[in-house]
This record gives structure tokens, C-alpha cells and sequence, in this order.
């Protein structure tokens, strides 16, 4: 039996446009038929690893960079070992060891911006390394920089160096997993699914028309120096994500840092709950907290988008209370027809009284960090007893 965190967040945001398609609008979706706000995956997630780094939730050698510049990541961490191979030599050492190790290919200097002499090339692909495992390359890569192609020849030696790349010595890699599509060994299942967050409500695009002033014209030119316009939105959105116990301690089996599973859980859910995308951060200073958190410990993780199939509709008062009835509604009724006895839930609001009809259904919180200490510490509980269950 495996088990299961589950997140569950009614967040609401100001006029803002966190996550743009390609034309520059927010994004959206269609749910239950309704056009409504939406916010990538991917948008949110990239926005928890950048939270890991700000908060400092996980320190920073612990963490990894998804980049096309790896060649030039490898390069520095190489002249800092031996500062005797710098500028060219470094960056071609670099290119050979990472192309050996992963595959991948590098992009040669464009005709219109021509790359300086010295200069690393970029790769291709974009990979997705651990700071520790670049440390770890350029390590392997200095004991055969006098020959490297011989050095690879070697078969001690290039196994080595194929090892450290593919190992999963990250925390954001073991939560969020990797996919590198030059080498099957590079590639990590995620131990979190995260869902598009959805608005529980119809979301009319709106328009902001704006204009700046050039401070410099002379006094007889009224107009203005430049016009534009940009789309917003304001959504109350339900965010969902799940996180597997025993996956992620699989995926933490090459981790060499000093965090245990509970603590890397503990910094999961801080970044669900604190962070949010920064698209447009300075024209709308959007950064809001979760009105509701829910973390529950299950052997069955469920998201509970469907209470919102049906729009929430309000006319005023906000959408906050008719969406805490319609998400107890759902978790009730869920956990009568599907839930285990075995769960345990916690919920954090920030408006009890607006979400009352949620406080039967879980232990109430007065805080995120004791709400991450007893849900992180659940899942480590109940994580290390299903690992020494009989597969």
C-alpha cells in the first residue's frame, strides 16, 4: 500500500496576469463549460523551486538549474578546481565531458551574434542538473583533463562520469522529477503531480488600457509618449497537488545532502503555500497567501476540481464562502462513497467564519509551519512503514 499528500488551496488573486499564453493574455480554460482562469503547472511550479531558493527552505547546493548553459555552468566549476584551465580550455573540456555524459548536442555560433573565442556554447536541450552533480562532473572531468578523449576511453572512468550525470542528487529533482530526451538514464518520474490551478468561477478577461507620459516633451505636445494595453483578470482558483511518499524517497536515494523526507515534505508544501508566479509582478504586486489550505495523508490522493464544475456564482460578498461550501460538500461526499479511515487531514484559513462548513472535515491550524510539521511528519511516519511492507 502506498500513501499519499494531498494540497488542496482556494486561492484568491487581485487584478493580475501571472501565466500568459502567446498572445500575451492570461491563460484560460473551459470547465463545465465556462471560460475560466487558469494557471499552468508549470508556471506554479517553477514558481515553488524559485521559492525553495528565496525562502531558503532548501539550501542551495541542494538544489539543481534547468539550463541551456550548462556547458558554461561545467566550465566555471572546472577553472575553480584547476584555475589553470580557464577561458577556452575550460569551456572545451566542459563541452566534450557534458556531451559525453548526456548526450546532448551544442549549438554552433549563429552568423549574426558570433560567439566570443572563449566563449561556452550552449546546448540544444535544455538539461536539468544538480548543482552537486555539476561539482561532481567537473571533479571526474579534471582527473582526465590532460587527454579527455582518452580519458573516456576508459571504461572505469566514463562510467563514472555517465553515473554522476544521471544521478538525482537535487531536491527539486527528486520532487518534480526530470526529462531529458538525449538519454533514457537521465530520466526521473516526479514524486508530485500538480494541477493546473482553475478558477471556481466564470473569469471575464478584462482590458487595461494605459499610457506613459514622456517627462521630457515639450509643453505644447500634450500626448502621451507611449500607449498600450494589457489583459487581467481577478480569479479565486482551486490549486491541487499530490506528492508520493515512497516515490520520493526512491528519488531521493542518491541525495547527499542533510534533509530527511519529512523536512524536503515540510519545504514542499511551505512553496505550494507560499509562493505565487511572477508574471507581471511589479505592474500588479499580486503576491496573496491561500484563503484555505488543506493538507491531507492518504492512501488515495483526490483532487476536488469537481465541486466546481458548476460555476460558483455570487453577486456580491466574493466567491471565497459559496466556494468553502461547495469544497466541504465535495470532500463529504467523496469521503463517504471513496475515503479510508486512515486519513488525516489538517485545514489553515485565514477566514474561519467564511469557511466554516470546512472546520468538521479536518484539525484546524493556526499556522503553516505546524500544519507542514504534522502532515510531513504523517507521510514520514506512514512512508517508512509501507517500505517495510512486502512488495
Amino acid at each position: 500500500m502506498t500513501v499519499h499528500l494531498a494540497l488542496h488551496a482556494l486561492h484568491t488573486l487581485p487584478p493580475s496576469n501571472v501565466n500568459r499564453d502567446e498572445t500575451g493574455a492570461p491563460k484560460t480554460g473551459l470547465y463545465g463549460g465556462v471560460l475560466r482562469a487558469r494557471v499552468s503547472s508549470q508556471s506554479w511550479k517553477r514558481a515553488m523551486r524559485e521559492h525553495f531558493t528565496t525562502a531558503g527552505l532548501v539550501p542551495a547546493q541542494d538544489l539543481s538549474d534547468r539550463t541551456r548553459n550548462g556547458v558554461g555552468q561545467l566550465a566555471k566549476a572546472i577553472t575553480a578546481l584547476r584555475p589553470d584551465l580557464e577561458g577556452k580550455a575550460a569551456a572545451d573540456l566542459a563541452k566534450k565531458v557534458l556531451v559525453f555524459a548526456t548526450g546532448a548536442s551544442v549549438e554552433s555560433p549563429g552568423a549574426r551574434r558570433p560567439a566570443a573565442e572563449d566563449a561556452a556554447p550552449t546546448t540544444r536541450e535544455t538539461l536539468f542538473l544538480g548543482r552537486r552533480q555539476i561539482s561532481r562532473i567537473a571533479d571526474l572531468a579534471v582527473q582526465g583533463a590532460d587527454d579527455i578523449t582518452a580519458h573516456l576511453k576508459v571504461k572505469a572512468n566514463a562510467t563514472a562520469i555517465k553515473e554522476a550525470a544521471s544521478s538525482r542528487d537535487a531536491v527539486d529533482i527528486a520532487l518534480f522529477g526530470r526529462m531529458i530526451a538525449t538519454g533514457d538514464n537521465l530520466t526521473l518520474d516526479a514524486a508530485v503531480q500538480v494541477a493546473h490551478a482553475l478558477a471556481v468561477h466564470h473569469t471575464p478577461v478584462e482590458s487595461d488600457f494605459f499610457t506613459a507620459v514622456d517627462d521630457l516633451a515639450a509643453g505644447d505636445d500634450p500626448g502621451a509618449g507611449m500607449l498600450g494595453q494589457r489583459e487581467f483578470l481577478s480569479p479565486t482558483l482551486y490549486r491541487y497537488a499530490a506528492l508520493t511518499g515512497p516515490d520520493l524517497a526512491a528519488n531521493l536515494a542518491h541525495y547527499a545532502g542533510t534533509m530527511d523526507l519529512a523536512q524536503v515534505t515540510a519545504a514542499f508544501i511551505r512553496a505550494f503555500a507560499e509562493s505565487v508566479p511572477h508574471g507581471h509582478i511589479t505592474s500588479y504586486a499580486h503576491t496573496t497567501r491561500p484563503d484555505v489550505l488543506i493538507a491531507t495523508v492518504t492512501g488515495s490522493p483526490l483532487s476536488h476540481v469537481q465541486a466546481f464544475e458548476t460555476p460558483v456564482e455570487t453577486v456580491s460578498g466574493g466567491y471565497l464562502t459559496p466556494a468553502a461550501a461547495r469544497l466541504a460538500e465535495h470532500i463529504q461526499a467523496t469521503d463517504t462513497a471513496y475515503g479510508t479511515p486512515t486519513d488525516r487531514s489538517w485545514l489553515l484559513t485565514l477566514n474561519p467564519k467564511a469557511t466554516a462548513p470546512l472546520a468538521t472535515l479536518a484539525t484546524g491550524i493556526t499556522n503553516l509551519h505546524e500544519l507542514a510539521e504534522a502532515a510531513s511528519g504523517e507521510l514520514d511516519r506512514r512512508t517508512q512503514q509501507a517500505l517495510k511492507e512486502p512488495a
